[in-house]
């Protein structure tokens, strides 16, 4: 009997160990932080604790910290953050891509939740799982969409259709206002200009190192609508189907003006996987619609499925409707979002001393968009440099 009582006093230290709550630095301060990170955090208080808070605005940063509960570090440099001494894990969600943050966390010795896209390299990508799997740390990126309560139901319902033969993944955006709602996020204009702009020189480079020397419009749409929006229905694709298909294929249209675009383009690319299933990716800019829709299809020779995202500021759950000739089973929406679960399976990973990193993943993603814009400026008469060049 003493032995039991001893691996049962193992096995609560244990779950205590896995419930204890984790302090975060928070490190950006705009939309997602504010409609979506630090309200789910403040839900989930068993967990986290907002320790340090940053934004290249002080006074958004002193307002935020001002907010949350206890005693909350302030500063307008995330190194400090990094460098303070209670702080664990860090929260990237700072515009733009992520890189240089997640890596000076990582080498800081804290464990790292970056918002997509992680890089714009598949060397920066590969550089940072490198890092966190040899320093023992969680390096997990924010593709929420693969966190939907119902994707085990999807997946389940992936093997009750048969051969696949087409996967379709369809986003009609709006205006970024639509997406946002009636949310009443803090914005301040008290920003230094030059810390935009030594991000944005960042971006720059690790652009070309990507794509080599292209018109501006190139990089503004690999930064601004691929790696910013497009790269989640990619990642989900890889995710659900467990590795990235080949692209066949890819158009643009209206075409890019010259220069810095206004809006962004409609997009699709078609790719297959082996056995012969066909993949359609649409990303639609449809700025006068009134809501955001996001759509996977999957069809086969025995059924299909539809699993139908929400607007992925509002906090709601996908729905999953699977069809064959006998019947069609609705799913019904889950109970807590992408959002919390994704948090969830970070807290799990650092408590459980999990040496965790889907940066591996994020590099797929980012070789899979590069091949894209190598595909649509051939059409252009254009040669792509850098890494997507290596790859032709």
């Amino acid at each position: 009997m003493r032995g039991l009582a001893r691996r049962r006093r193992i096995a609560d230290r244990k779950e205590c160990e896995v419930n204890r709550p984790i302090s975060v630095g928070v490190l950006g301060l705009g939309s997602i932080a504010q409609i979506q990170h630090l309200p789910n955090l403040a839900r989930m208080e068993s967990r986290f604790r907002v320790a340090a808070v940053a934004d290249i605005s002080p006074r958004l940063t002193q307002r935020i910290a001002d907010r949350l509960a206890g005693e909350v570090f302030a500063s307008t440099d995330w190194r400090e953050v990094c460098a303070h001494p209670e702080v664990e894990a860090v929260l990237v969600l700072t515009s733009g891509a992520h890189e240089q943050i997640s890596q000076g966390a990582l080498e800081a010795g804290k464990h790292v939740f970056a918002e997509k896209p992680l890089c714009l390299t598949v060397e920066g990508a590969e550089r940072l799982h490198a890092l966190a799997t040899e320093k023992g740390l969680v390096l997990q990126v924010g593709y929420m969409k693969l966190h939907e309560e119902l994707l085990p139901d999807l997946e389940e319902g992936l093997n009750t259709i048969g051969d696949l033969r087409l996967i379709r993944h369809s986003v009609y955006h709006p205006e970024h206002s639509t997406c946002l709602g009636p949310s009443d996020t803090l914005r301040f204009d008290d920003i230094d200009p030059q810390a935009p702009a030594e991000a944005a020189a960042f971006e720059e480079r690790r652009t070309r190192q990507a794509l080599g020397d292209l018109p501006p419009q190139w990089g503004w749409l690999y930064r601004e609508v691929l790696a910013a929006s497009f790269i989640h229905t990619v990642s989900f694709i890889r995710g659900v189907m467990g590795g990235i298909p080949r692209l066949t294929g890819a158009d643009l249209w209206p075409p890019l003006p010259t220069g810095s675009p206004t809006e962004p383009p409609s997009l699709m690319a078609r790719a297959e996987f082996p056995g012969h299933p066909r993949v359609e990716m649409s990303w639609l800019w449809l700025p006068a619609t009134p809501a955001y829709r996001e759509v996977f299809e999957a069809h086969g020779t025995r059924g299909s499925l539809e699993f139908r995202f929400p607007n992925p500021y509002f906090g709601r759950t996908a729905t999953l409707v699977v069809k064959s000739a006998d019947a069609a089973v609705c799913h019904p929406p889950g109970i807590e979002s992408a959002f919390t679960r994704e948090l969830k399976v970070f807290h799990r990973a650092i408590t459980a001393g999990l040496s965790s990193s889907d940066a591996s993943g994020a590099a797929q993603d980012t070789a899979f968009l590069q091949d894209m814009v190598a595909t649509l400026t051939r059409r252009e008469g254009l040669a792509v440099g850098g890494e997507a060049e290596t790859r032709r």
